[in-house]
């Protein structure tokens, strides 16, 4: 049967292509894209090529292998064909309309569309030959009018081929056998859960071989303890320490205390006045002067005590001096007394007297006194009081006794206190310490203390108020590394034993959370900075089973021949080897997958 062909160029639009369905010959028209026709693209577009062909009583084919363009043809029940010789396929229609079929009563109002798909190159039939001249693609002429093709009609072959062709090729398909394909996605989820399953034991066996493995290996040995007491030394310069001949670097700590608290002031003072008045004094005979010398001085210094009758006591407030001329002196009387020197006699009218102010030592009425010319005495030769003149009126003496702070309050009120800022002190410094460091306790002591009080010692304490006393301290204390302390200990220790078969399993020094100290100072001493303690701790010794000696014996064997081999060695008491999970039977060859600890018995 004859057909046009129309091919669709890529710059054709819908409107060109309606035309050429409208102006075509034959009934059967062969649609065929290009490879990138966007205008078939859209829904719509179909809809029109179907309503179109239809009206004109033309049957459409669309040649093509485009999965995009083949729904979109189904979806309007156009036949399709993947080649102009191939048979066309007809849409699975189940009482559906008849091609372009009610196309006249759908409403185009919507805007013409194009879905932008994946383009795929239509499949050449490499049978397929040129057309002829008269199949190409005809002039755009008007459309005829021509009736409604049925379904039945479409049935037919494209080309011009014979039947007899067809009749063969029918026959070579019915002969084919029915090859069955299998639905791969209802294997989809087992298939995907074996790899998964599969993937797990490869993971599972992996970790199981490679990384869980892993093992500790306890060892308990017997060991003799005895007992450490050693003396010795102290420095503070780092530079200087030796650990193991015991010298240690001792680091100091220190903290300033104050502490406060009230008390009772009990000092009684009198706040009065002092009486005060004058003395006459003057040179008595005989006198010693420089032979041949025409004067002599004689002085009485400031400070000088005067003692009444009455045994008050005065005070001369200036220095006073007396100076004895030739003319006072009878120089008739002068003899030799030593070499230079003479003795003379004063002469009788000789005006050899001079006035001293006094001040009585201390306040009160009982230093006034009277006028008296005899009675008083003061230590210096040849001077005495003026038996004419004597001391005139001592007055102005008052009394007025007040409460006063004395030393004995502020001693005791000290001793009250130092307790309690004593043991914060202690306690303070105890914490500056980390747990790397043993404290020298009896090295803690008291660097400097100052005690104030308010008011001050001997002052006036105002009636209702209670004088306080502040009392300042700062302390010192020394501690060693741990580290030192252990190493001195095994170094003395391991001398001792002279052994090679034994080795000192510990020093006393509790180097682990979970170790006991056994190590510690006594008797801490410092003399101008030499300082020195007894050091004392428990040591223990006992057969020479180290980690490498586990190693060689432990690695890559099996946990039963491991416990075995190592509880025949002479000193071990235990062993044991605890592995990571049940499945490990094996101590792993990787060292750094075994823990060995090496234990003592207590």
């Amino acid at each position: 049967m004859n057909k046009d062909v129309v091919y669709i160029e890529p710059e054709d639009d819908i409107t060109d292509i309606l035309v050429n369905i409208k102006g075509a010959k034959n009934k059967i028209i062969a649609l065929v894209p290009p490879k990138k026709a966007g205008v078939l693209h859209s829904a719509v577009n179909f809809k029109l090529i179907a309503k179109t062909a239809a009206k004109n009583g033309k049957t459409v084919v669309l040649i093509t292998s485009d999965e995009s363009l083949l729904r979109l043809a189904n979806n309007v029940k156009m036949p399709t064909a993947k080649s102009l010789q191939s048979k066309p396929k007809l849409p699975e229609i189940d009482d559906a309309e008849e091609f372009g079929e009610n196309d006249d009563e759908e409403e185009q109002d919507e805007e013409e569309k194009t879905e932008e798909e994946p383009e795929e190159e239509a499949e050449e039939n490499p049978e397929d030959e040129e057309p002829e001249e008269s199949e190409k693609k005809p002039a755009k002429k008007a459309a005829l009018a021509a009736g409604a093709k049925k379904k039945s009609d479409i049935d037919m072959e494209i080309d011009d081929a014979d039947k007899d062709e067809e009749a063969e090729d029918d026959k070579k398909k019915s002969k084919k056998k029915k090859i069955h394909i299998p639905n791969f996605k209802k294997f989809r989820w087992p298939i995907l859960i074996g790899v998964v399953l599969i993937a797990g034991i490869i993971a599972l066996s992996y970790w199981m071989n490679n990384i869980a493995p892993a093992a500790k290996i306890i060892v308990k040995v017997k060991t003799t303890a005895a007992n450490f007491n050693e003396t010795v030394s102290f420095v503070t310069d780092q530079t200087k320490s030796n650990p193991e001949k015991g010298i240690f670097y001792a680091e100091q700590k220190s903290v300033t205390k104050q502490a406060t608290d009230d008390f009772e002031a009990t000092g009684e003072v009198d706040k009065g006045t002092k009486a005060t008045g004058s003395i006459t004094i003057r040179v008595k005979s005989p006198i010693a002067i420089k032979a041949g010398a025409t004067s002599a001085v004689f002085s009485v210094p400031a400070g000088t005590v005067f003692t009444n009758a009455a045994g008050k006591k005065y005070i001369s407030s200036t220095a006073a001096s007396i100076t004895v001329d030739s003319d006072d002196i009878n120089l008739l009387t002068c003899h030799r007394i030593s070499a230079g020197t003479e003795s003379c006699d004063l002469k009788t009218d000789a005006d050899v007297s001079k006035t001293v102010q006094l001040v009585a030592e201390a306040t009160g009425e009982s230093y006034n006194f009277a006028a008296s010319k005899t009675g008083w005495s003061f230590p210096i030769e040849p001077i005495t009081v003026d038996p004419e003149k004597g001391a005139s009126d001592i007055t102005g003496g008052t009394s007025k006794i007040v409460k006063v702070v004395s030393t004995e309050d502020v001693d005791k009120a000290a001793l009250g206190i130092s307790n309690d800022i004593d043991n914060e002190a202690r306690e303070e410094l105890s914490r500056q310490f980390s747990s790397d460091y043993i404290l020298i306790t009896s090295s803690f002591a008291t660097e400097s203390s100052k005690i104030t009080t308010s008011p001050a010692a001997n002052e006036e304490v105002t009636d209702g108020v209670k004088p306080k006393i502040i009392k300042e301290n700062k302390y010192v204390i020394y501690a060693v590394n741990k580290t030192e302390i252990d190493t001195y200990i095994r170094t003395v220790v391991a001398s001792k034993i002279g052994d090679d078969t034994q080795i000192v399993y510990s020093s006393g020094v509790a180097m682990n959370a979970d170790e006991e100290n056994k190590a510690f100072f006594e008797s801490f001493k410092n003399d101008n900075g030499n300082m020195v303690a007894k050091l004392k701790s428990t040591s223990k010794t006992g057969p020479r089973i180290t980690e490498d000696m586990v190693k060689e014996k432990s690695l890559g064997e099996k946990v039963g021949r491991v416990q075995s081999n190592l509880r025949s060695i002479k000193g071990v008491l235990d062993a044991r080897v605890d592995t990571s999970y049940f499945f490990v039977t094996t101590v792993p060859e990787d060292e750094n997958k075994v823990e060995i600890k090496i234990t003592v018995d207590d």
